[in-house]
């Protein structure tokens, strides 16, 4: 992994020193739901948080177990609840994933200070055949290494073997509305290692200044010249006021890599002031009084709904853990499976894209047919043999018009 003077040189060349958005600060924004149920976060050495400490619920209700935040399986995110945030010079705050890789939403009713380093990289390669490399919160593993046949990458995006993944232009949008990270690398059959994991996904929204003097980072895993690279992960900043001198905010490909390999950026404020490196590049813009946080209740989705007649679940973990009973799903057979799907709020004249991932072998990439049903509701389906049926495989889908 790039250590990080040398990143911040690589990003001298795009550093864009802001100015402010309009002419005059507005007064603090609201932000929906930051009671401060899990109070001040103040980081004066390096820490882990556990993310699988979270308790489950809604965002909207008070942190459960205060200071562990929040996992709401409905919009796939644990969600904190800060009064404040202040990360010191020299710490560093990293995370442990929650057992669904749910990204990270940070709720301040106050100020936010990174003075330190915020770190939600994605894991480098390895050649471990039984554990796949780690993506930061919100993002996706990378492919499994070829000591039981290569695979392909994680996510939306995730690289065919040999491939880095790709983001930007591939996947998601501009607002960042849904929050998703990074893809992963496909496994690399000319190292004999995985690929490498997808930079992870953050939120951080406050009602008074994000000032970033450190560094805030959610890049790919980094790997050596022939291994599948993860891509960046994507960074959403909302605030009335954005500054910082000297700091640097990154979701890059890894080992730095630009282009289709990063991730997103993305600025909500009155005012962006000071010399703050973005990378890749992005502009502020005006922020709403109490802004977007997850998609509205009536934003199209697509789901899973059953393989072969056994129902998936609603907030699956697609752990690929060797050990017994760890899968959401179990299901031996040669044999063609169908696959059943279904989109909410989506015209059925759209295209819904099922992506086959076995950890050992090559994707598939599927076009499902329409069943039945209306824009409200609708029912689809594919067919396909499993590639390996008694190894591990994670179906995704995607719901594109």
């Amino acid at each position: 992994m790039e250590n990080k003077p040398h990143l911040k040189a690589q990003l001298a060349a795009l550093a864009l020193a802001f100015t402010a958005v309009v002419p005059s600060l507005r007064a603090q924004i609201t932000i929906p739901n930051a009671d401060g149920s899990d109070g001040a976060l103040i980081i004066t050495a390096s820490t882990n948080i556990d993310l699988s400490q979270a308790g489950t619920g809604s965002w909207t209700t008070n942190s459960a177990k205060p200071g562990f935040g929040t996992y709401d399986p409905v919009q796939w995110a644990v969600v904190f609840k800060y009064s404040s945030i202040s990360i010191a010079s020299g710490a560093t705050v990293s995370f442990l994933n929650n057992a669904t890789h749910a990204p990270v939403v940070w709720l301040v009713n106050g100020n936010v200070t990174i003075n330190g380093t915020l770190n939600l990289d994605g894991t480098a390669a390895t050649s471990d055949p039984f554990s796949l490399p780690e993506p930061g919160p919100g993002g996706f593993r990378g492919g499994g290494s070829p000591t039981y046949g290569a695979g392909s990458g994680f996510g939306p995006g995730g690289g065919n073997i040999n491939g880095n993944g790709t983001y930007y232009g591939s996947y998601g949008n501009p607002q960042i509305i849904p929050l998703i990270g990074g893809s992963g690398g496909g496994g690399s059959t000319i190292n004999i290692a995985n690929g490498t994991a997808g930079g992870g996904a953050i939120l951080i929204a406050a009602t008074g200044t994000i000032t970033v003097n450190g560094y805030c980072h959610a890049n790919g895993g980094g790997a050596g010249g022939y291994d599948g690279l993860g891509t960046g992960g994507a960074i959403r900043l909302v605030a009335n006021q954005i500054t910082g001198t000297g700091g640097t905010v990154a979701a890059l490909g890894g080992n730095g890599n630009t282009g289709g390999y990063a991730g997103r950026i993305r600025l909500d404020a009155n005012s962006v002031t000071g010399s703050i490196s973005f990378n890749p590049v992005t502009q502020g813009v005006p922020v709403t009084n109490a802004p977007t946080i997850f998609p509205p209740a009536n934003a199209p989705t697509v789901a899973v709904l059953s393989v072969q007649g056994l129902t998936a679940p609603t907030d699956p973990k697609a752990s690929m853990n060797p050990n017994t009973g760890s899968d959401d799903l179990t299901l031996v057979t040669a044999s063609a499976v169908t696959i059943l799907l279904q989109t909410q709020n989506f015209p059925t004249n759209g295209t819904v894209t099922v992506y086959v991932k076995p950890r050992n072998s090559a994707q598939a990439i599927l076009t499902a047919s329409y069943v039945s049903g209306n824009t409200n509701s609708a029912l689809w389906q594919v067919s396909t043999t499993l590639p390996y049926p008694d190894k591990h495989t994670v179906i995704q889908a995607r719901a594109t018009y």
